[in-house]
């Protein structure tokens, strides 16, 4: 579920936020922080409520799994 902040949206604001995540070994995100701010603090802070949301394939190293960190574009759009 995207959390687009209404005011930004209804403005026509829009933008990308680059998201560093901690994936466990699991799939889960541990932790979610801003790696490239869109400049705008209300997108930024909803891109971390919908990092934390998300649930990836766990890294693997020769057939283990693994914890890493990744980063994620999330973007919102006016449509």
């Amino acid at each position: 579920r995207h959390e687009y902040p209404p005011l930004l949206r209804d403005a026509g604001i829009g933008g990308q936020v680059v998201v560093l995540i901690h994936v466990t070994e699991l799939g889960t995100v541990k932790a979610a922080r801003i790696a490239q701010s869109s400049g705008y603090p209300q997108l930024d802070d909803a891109a971390l409520r919908v990092a934390e949301e998300y649930e990836f394939a766990p890294a693997q190293i020769r057939d283990v799994k693994v914890a890493t960190w990744v980063e994620f574009p999330i973007n919102f759009r006016v449509r």
